[in-house]
């Protein structure tokens, strides 16, 4: 082990892939950081924002058409790349998980392992979130080298969701 201290380049996309770049809003040109992480400001208190979930645990609602965990099991380097919405009120008893990539368990055990829901209602109800969205997203996190259907077609149809929803602030609960 080395004493001196060292410089490690990290990687922030390396499992999140062009996916949550889309969703993000891209590349700010004239940040410190352009090409690695897009960001954007906040630009009121966290007090007055509203604010969704996305969550890589691959969670559907109980009600909603699963994950398809075929396709997963076919192609073992990649899961099914489309997103399910979550009610925003969904506790544990109301969604499933659909994920062969990790321990899905914990997540059957404590929702909020992969999905802060009940966090994220507690710092409303603290006034330190203005308010919670009315829909969260999932995805499967586990996509391989090809993220291109999450990209071109999963992000684009949830960041026009977030819009018309008015989210202010869209948090990666990665799993």
């Amino acid at each position: 082990m080395s004493t001196e201290s060292e410089s490690r380049e990290v990687d922030p996309w390396r499992f999140a892939g062009a996916f949550l770049k889309n969703v993000l809003g891209g590349q700010i040109p004239d940040a410190p950081f352009a090409g690695e992480i897009p960001f954007t400001p906040v630009t009121k208190p966290l007090s007055e924002c509203k604010v969704a979930l996305l969550t890589t645990a691959g969670v559907s609602m109980r009600d909603d058409e699963p994950f398809d965990m075929e396709y997963e099991r076919q192609n073992p380097t990649r899961g099914d790349s489309s997103y399910r919405k979550l009610r925003g009120v969904a506790s544990a008893n109301d969604i499933e998980a659909n994920h062969l990539h990790i321990d899905t368990g914990y997540i059957e055990r404590d929702l909020n392992v992969a999905l802060p829901i009940a966090r994220l209602g507690e710092l409303v109800e603290e006034g330190v979130v203005g308010s919670a969205a009315q829909t969260h997203y999932s995805i499967m996190g586990f996509q391989g080298n090809d993220s291109s259907k999450l990209e071109k077609e999963s992000a684009p149809e949830i960041a026009k969701s977030l819009l018309s929803e008015e989210v202010d602030l869209f948090l990666l609960a990665p799993v």
